[in-house]
């Protein structure tokens, strides 16, 4: 399902003690332009650059490595995370050979946000700092703003790699971030979080600006749906990239002139905030105005020559026309008029544009047949080319047309191919209204999923026939697993993850206060909750796991797994640190994790991060693991989910990647075992995670608001 967000920005610039009114050299947001690559169509960039070393660059430097950093994110393919590396390493590589070909040295921090659907990715190099406020919760980037050695990295051009920090976050109706230098870090955090918590996005500026006494560069981000008013400071605007001037180095040099902002007295425009996206209506509304402009003229023109044809009669005097005679005139001329444009406009044309875009659908698939199969670039490049222009027809015709569907069939065919992926349908088993399905734990015949749009738990039972393939799914909330229940002297807050404990036997669901609840399936109003020590000390926690019997959480933004450890059927103990010592892996951008029993040795942790990595870690000690047999092409560049199958029958690891809509299986030890899609790739624009039945071997997708079915077995011929 499609979730819908438009971005309030506003800017903060103080020099010297004074706030001035003009746009931050660096700073930029832009929404995809129309010939964005495939799967960025509907992205937003949020870049901003800022000078570091000893030496400022002129700030047209700054503004065209931002246009750069835009331009190259829209023209990149793959995930999102990859996309934001081409970004930071290309742009450090341009300041790296500029700086070694003896031009005076310049140095820079960026960071950088996209919001793509209803997830904000965030990331960043040098020392550029972030907060993000979501559901109640402020959550500083890249780490504590109190952890000076992590805060301050190495800035592009310094070293021949960027050291890039990156993570994401679920955007929510009043969703906040605020990107700024490293002079964010030094103000008080609860100030800043009163400010972040101000009515309106002129305020939270308005904010900071008081906390500031000298000198800063600060963007400011609220996340609204398309249909909430604007504030009365606020413009539409598809960009906010300024005519670029000259350039001190040359490799900056943007591809083609940016669109000049309209500059906006500071006393009109105090919170110098400006709203991005909402421009595709107003287009259409300006082009449709034009069109009855233009008849209403034509219509006038008529008019007059009609009165030069037939003059009305002299006062006291008849006319040599019949009153009905003229008005039957007077009506039939402009209408034979509009009939002959309108004829001439058909005629000229030759076919309707939905016909020319089949035409051009099937003669680029001829294009794609006629490339030669060991051109393997050019052959997946021609059939996507294929694919987006017959995306472009069902546009305009949703009703679809069969053979553009068997042209999609065929390029599916060709690409499977090329990549040895599996091509499955995707059977709806449950659809849930006003949904975003993100977490599952399947237990026998019961598959439980957590809605984290209205923050329950479903119960979805699922009745097979003799051959293993359900039939039905009908399903039943956990009424004591939801955001606001009551049990005991506890309340619900916001549900993080949902696990199955088998030392229970009960469904075990987490919030964000640390509220333990466990119920029985049988007996749902049998269940039991216990708060968590020391869950204060969390600090952005996505996923937990039983392993046994102790209780593990991920916490990305503490950069640590906590580990609780079970007396008496209930964790009563202050968490543990999983990771000590001063070797300790980076978290910032994980996803996802498992347990998986090692033997004698104990339990092997695996961690998978945005960027698709897969790291394993027995004891806190990091062992090898590395991904092996995957075809050319299928390279994981990005990830958004982890579920690790324990299953004897079935061990192995599945990780999706929602940007290509695919399911990779792998050993437990990273060999390739397959690559799942579906025909309907639509149906995993939103995918979320995958569950999977070893013995029946089939996969439960969670993408949107629904949960699909997929056969692993490969179809009879």
């Amino acid at each position: 399902m499609a979730f819908d967000f438009e971005a309030l920005v506003g800017h903060l610039y103080m020099v010297g003690g004074r706030s001035l009114s003009t746009q931050p050299p660096g700073m930029l947001v832009e929404v995809a332009p129309k010939k964005a690559a495939r799967g960025r169509e509907l992205d937003t960039i949020f870049v901003l650059v800022t000078p570091s070393g000893d030496v400022t660059a002129p700030a047209a430097f700054y503004d065209q490595m931002a246009n750069l950093a835009a331009e190259r994110y829209f023209n990149s393919s793959g995930s999102v995370t990859s996309g934001l590396r081409s970004i930071f390493n290309s742009l450090n590589q341009d300041l790296v050979d500029h700086n070694n070909e003896g031009k005076r040295h310049y140095e820079a921090n960026l960071v950088c946000a996209v919001l793509k659907d209803n997830e904000m990715f965030l990331s960043r190099a040098g020392s550029g700092v972030a907060l993000y406020r979501h559901l109640t919760e402020l959550q500083p980037f890249p780490t504590d703003f109190s952890n000076d050695e992590q805060l301050y990295g190495p800035p592009l051009g310094v070293q021949p790699v960027p050291d890039i920090k990156m993570t994401r976050y679920g955007v929510a109706h009043g969703s906040r971030l605020v990107m700024s230098d490293s002079r964010l870090a030094d103000l008080d955090m609860n100030r800043m979080n009163a400010a972040m918590c101000s009515n309106e996005i002129a305020d939270v500026l308005a904010g900071y600006r008081d906390l500031v006494s000298n000198q800063v560069t600060l963007m400011a981000v609220e996340f609204v749906p398309p249909e909430v008013p604007s504030p009365a400071s606020v413009k539409d605007e598809r960009s906010s990239s300024r005519a670029p001037a000259p350039s001190a180095n040359a490799q900056f040099a943007p591809a083609a002139p940016a669109t000049a902002e309209p500059q906006v007295p500071a006393e009109e425009m105090p919170s110098a905030t400006r709203r991005v996206g909402g421009v595709v209506m107003a287009q259409l509304k300006a082009f449709a105005a034009g069109i009855v402009l233009f008849l209403a003229r034509m219509l006038a023109g008529v008019n007059r020559a009609l009165d030069r044809i037939l003059p009305p009669p002299v006062e006291g005097t008849r006319g040599w026309l019949r009153t009905s005679t003229a008005v039957a005139i007077s009506i039939l001329i402009p209408v034979a008029v509009v009939v002959v444009v309108a004829w001439i406009g058909i005629t000229s044309t030759g076919v309707t544009e939905y016909e020319q875009c089949l035409r051009d659908a099937n003669g680029a698939a001829d294009l794609a047949r006629s490339i030669n199969s060991s051109d393997r670039t050019g052959v997946l490049a021609s059939w996507n080319a294929v694919v987006a222009k017959v995306g472009d027809c069902n546009v305009m015709r949703p009703s679809g047309d069969v053979s553009l569907t068997a042209l999609v069939r065929e390029a599916q065919t060709v690409k499977d191919g090329l990549f040895q992926i599996e091509r499955r349908n995707a059977v709806t088993l449950k659809s849930f209204q006003n949904a975003n399905l993100t977490r599952a734990v399947l237990q026998g015949q019961d598959l439980y999923v957590l809605d984290s749009q209205n923050q329950l738990v479903q119960r979805i039972v699922l009745k097979t026939n003799d051959n293993g393939t359900v039939e039905e799914a009908s399903s039943e909330p956990m009424t004591a697993m939801r955001r606001g229940a009551v049990i005991g002297q506890y309340r619900v807050s916001d549900l993080i993850d949902i696990v199955w404990s088998d030392d229970t036997t009960q469904i075990t669901a987490l919030d964000r206060e640390g509220l333990l609840i466990q119920c029985s399936p049988r007996f749902r109003q049998d269940c039991q909750v216990q708060k968590l020590l020391r869950s204060e000390s969390w600090v952005s926690p996505i996923k937990m796991t039983l392993w046994e019997g102790r209780l593990y959480i991920l916490d990305p933004g503490a950069n640590q797994i906590w580990r609780y450890d079970s007396t008496g059927g209930s964790y009563a103990s202050s968490p543990i640190e999983y990771f000590a010592g001063e070797v300790r892996p980076q978290l910032q951008n994980a996803v996802g994790f498992g347990i998986y029993s090692s033997g004698s040795t104990g339990g092997s942790v695996y961690i998978l991060t945005a960027d698709g990595q897969t790291t394993k870690w027995l004891g806190g000690q990091q062992t090898p693991f590395v991904y092996a047999g995957f075809p050319e092409g299928q390279q994981l560049a990005g990830a958004d989910s982890f579920y690790l199958n324990g299953d004897p029958i079935g061990q192995g690891l599945f990780i999706t990647q929602r940007s290509s809509r695919t399911i990779f299986e792998t050993s437990l030890s990273g060999t390739w075992f397959g690559s799942f899609q579906v025909y309907e790739e639509d149906k995993f624009a939103a995918l979320n995670t995958v569950v999977a039945d070893a013995n029946l071997q089939i996969i439960y997708a969670l993408s949107g608001n629904s949960v699909f079915m997929i056969d692993q077995r490969r179809p009879a011929q």
